[in-house]
């Protein structure tokens, strides 16, 4: 198997990171509250990186994810949930590295922190849990 989010690398230390932003919406009633967990539910997921440079080797990396969630027999939202999620970083070693690169790197070291929140809210909102699957962060550009 290979291991598309393992980060092998030591030359990026995370220095800080936490959540911007965090909201989640179940508008369901009590009797459509078992739709989502009837796999009766159509998902509609987007996740986006923004990369920004500081001085003396420090950038930060914003993932944004956004999921919605609707059922399949009538069309109505069972979920929203929209996450802000913040890594500060130190580049420790001489090399230079492009956007598109510390991107990645510090994606992938805050992605576990993101599906681990992701997972906890979607399950205490009420929903089944959202689990993320492996990202291909070789998909991004600089």
């Amino acid at each position: 198997m290979i291991k598309v989010n393992e980060n092998k690398e030591t030359s990026i230390k995370i220095i800080k990171h936490y959540i911007k932003d965090l909201s989640f919406e179940n508008p369901q009633s009590i009797n459509d509250n078992n739709s989502l967990n009837n796999n009766d539910c159509n998902l509609s997921q987007n996740l986006s990186f923004t990369y920004l440079s500081y001085k003396n080797n420090f950038f930060s990396v914003v993932m944004k994810y956004n999921c919605e969630g609707s059922s399949k027999k009538n069309g109505n939202k069972l979920f929203v949930l929209e996450l802000e999620y913040f890594g500060f970083f130190k580049i420790n070693d001489n090399q230079t590295y492009d956007q598109a690169d510390l991107t990645k790197r510090g994606g992938k070291l805050i992605l576990p922190f993101v599906r681990s929140i992701i997972k906890n809210v979607t399950d205490m909102g009420g929903s089944k849990p959202i689990y993320i699957q492996d990202v291909d962060f070789d998909l991004i550009k600089g």
